[in-house]
């Protein structure tokens, strides 16, 4: 008999488990594998509670969302808007659809809604969302109508880095709408206010730069239109030393690119500043560009500053600037590249009177000075718009001038076009003067196209109430005929002549009280508008004439009542 090999119940490796000081009682030093088994498992026991941490923080989430959304009001296409796409890869027509989708949902939704969309996406990420192309909008809808501690959130985060946001189109937009907003609500937003306040009114070298910048002397631009009195006054201040004036910086709004648009929105708040100090510092501002025209009107931007103040700025400053200054250079300005345009602009905005004036003392005054403005490259634009304003009289004078000249061969390119010009349009009057006529005479032609309007809604009216007349005549008539059809095949049925008197009886009342309907309905007025409105009107010539039918009237109740008289001699 073999002896069976005996069954080792426990395996090398259990043996060396159970051989590990861990294991035992031993107070032996722990081994290398024995520290990788406890690592285990303390990293897996951490694993575990941070599963649980965050199966708790999606619970709480989802309760926040239940009481926020999970309303009598909700409204899920306000995060559905919010959830769109807005990549780069999208085209600029679904970009733009979004984001005024964004701005619709928002002015619909309630303040939890509004609420929940600001704290998920974008009160982490404001500064991103103001220098996005179409997400900045969403920005300037809350400062406009969101609530005021999203707004001041919104201000606080971006004045944080208005350095460098205000020199970024959509983010400075997003700062004059702001801007704009605390100044109609002071009181909500007191100390984000004062904040912009003093950023605007510092003198400093960032701030110096800002008004030459393209993008950042729009907030200067907006400040002077939103400021009140005590603000306006110090930002104009700082603003004269730089207009027209020395100064240690060397830094001159007028002649600038951008700097000018700030002297432009000055002539323009004018006529609203309502403080003495205010008005007469804006006021010595304009007469110094004034004084200092004929240098202005010559410089490539400056110009535009004499131009606004032809066509927006008070009668009195412009007075100045036409008798005094522009009409004793209107030779030489004109034959200048820019100041031709100031010249054209002269003509447009300086009335009947000036321009005679012009016309006598400048331009007709001897035939060199008229030559020399018809053949300049630049002065014959200002000429041609001067013809253009002028009457028969002197337009006949101007063009014995150029036909003189072209006579004597003194005409060049230029000039021959200054004569084309002026003959093709001799009898065509400037399309402003026609624009300044309507304007005279538009409460006269309102008027006018006001009583054509009635006459003819009058007119449909009348048609709509013939045809209706008609219609009722037609039913009358159809249903005449129908009773008389159902009289004979009454008179068939009835066999004692008392009941078929009865019924003839009742049957005659009926056609009176029709006939006298049909005779207070067709009243005299319808037949004389008939006749009258007959050639106007094509559907009244299907129409029978008014004695015709009272004739087939007649004639009806005649044959009825022979009809009626010829069964009772049957009945006799």
């Amino acid at each position: 008999m073999l002896n069976q090999i005996p069954i080792e119940f426990n395996s090398d490796l259990d043996e060396f488990h159970q051989c590990n000081p861990s294991k035992s009682d031993s107070t032996a030093t722990p081994g290398i594998f024995d520290n990788a088994i406890s690592t285990k498992v303390l990293c897996s026991q951490l694993f575990q509670d941070h599963l649980n941490k965050d199966d708790d923080e999606f619970e709480s989430l989802n309760k926040q969302l239940q009481s926020v959304l999970l309303t009598d009001n909700y409204r899920p296409s306000l995060i559905q808007a919010f959830s769109l796409d807005m990549s780069s890869y999208l085209t600029h027509e679904k970009l733009t659809k979004n984001s005024r989708r964004m701005q619709q949902e928002y002015e619909l939704a309630n303040n939890k809604e509004r609420e929940y969309v600001f704290n998920t996406y974008i009160k982490n990420n404001i500064v991103n969302l103001s220098l996005d192309k179409y997400m900045h909008y969403i920005l300037e809808k809350i400062i406009e109508i969101g609530p005021i501690k999203f707004r001041n959130i919104i201000l606080d985060q971006i004045f944080t880095f208005i350095k460098k946001l205000v020199t970024d189109l959509h983010a400075c937009k997003v700062i004059q709408k702001g801007l704009e907003i605390m100044s109609l609500y002071s009181s909500e937003s007191k100390s984000q206010y004062q904040q912009y306040i003093n950023f605007v009114l510092e003198e400093s070298k960032f701030t110096r730069r800002l008004y030459t910048n393209k993008i950042g002397n729009q907030l200067f631009q907006k400040s002077l239109d939103v400021f009140d009195e005590y603000n306006l006054e110090q930002l104009l201040r700082i603003l004269d030393k730089y207009i027209l004036n020395q100064n240690q910086y060397s830094l001159e709004l007028s002649t600038d690119q951008y700097g000018c648009l700030l002297v432009n929105k000055i002539i323009d708040i004018f006529p609203k500043l309502i403080d003495p100090n205010t008005k007469s510092l804006a006021n010595e501002i304009i007469m110094r560009t004034i004084q200092n025209s004929s240098c202005l009107i010559r410089r490539q931007y400056a110009n535009y500053i004499i131009q606004q103040i032809l066509e927006k700025g008070q009668e009195c400053h412009k007075r100045i600037l036409l008798n005094n200054y522009i009409i004793k250079d209107f030779v030489s300005m004109s034959m200048d590249k820019y100041g031709s345009n100031v010249a054209e602009k002269a003509i447009v905005y300086a009335g009947n009177q000036w321009r005679l004036k012009l016309w006598e003392e400048e331009v007709s005054v001897s035939e060199s000075s008229f030559r020399k403005l018809v053949n300049d490259q630049f002065a014959n634009y200002p000429i041609q718009r001067l013809y253009e304003y002028l009457s028969i009289e002197y337009r006949n004078e101007f063009i014995a001038l150029l036909n003189r000249l072209h006579e004597s061969h003194f005409l060049n390119h230029h000039g021959q076009i200054v004569l084309k010009f002026s003959l093709s349009n001799y009898n065509i009057k400037r399309f402003a003067q026609k624009v300044n006529l309507t304007e005279n005479n538009t409460p006269i032609k309102l008027q006018e196209k006001n009583k054509q309007f009635q006459q003819i809604y009058e007119q449909q009216q009348q048609m709509t109430s013939n045809q209706m007349l008609y219609q009722q005549h037609l039913q009358q008539q159809q249903f005449m005929a129908q009773q008389y059809q159902w009289f004979q095949y009454q008179q068939q049925q009835f066999i004692s002549p008392i009941e078929f008197q009865q019924y003839q009886a009742m049957l005659l009342q009926q056609s009176m009280q029709m006939y006298q309907q049909q005779q207070q309905m067709i009243s005299p007025q319808f037949q004389q508008s008939n006749l009258n409105q007959q050639e106007k009107f094509t559907f009244q010539q299907s129409l029978q004439s008014q004695d015709q039918r009272n004739q087939q009237k007649q004639n009806y109740y005649q044959q009825i009542q022979s009809f009626q008289n010829m069964n009772q001699k049957q009945y006799e």
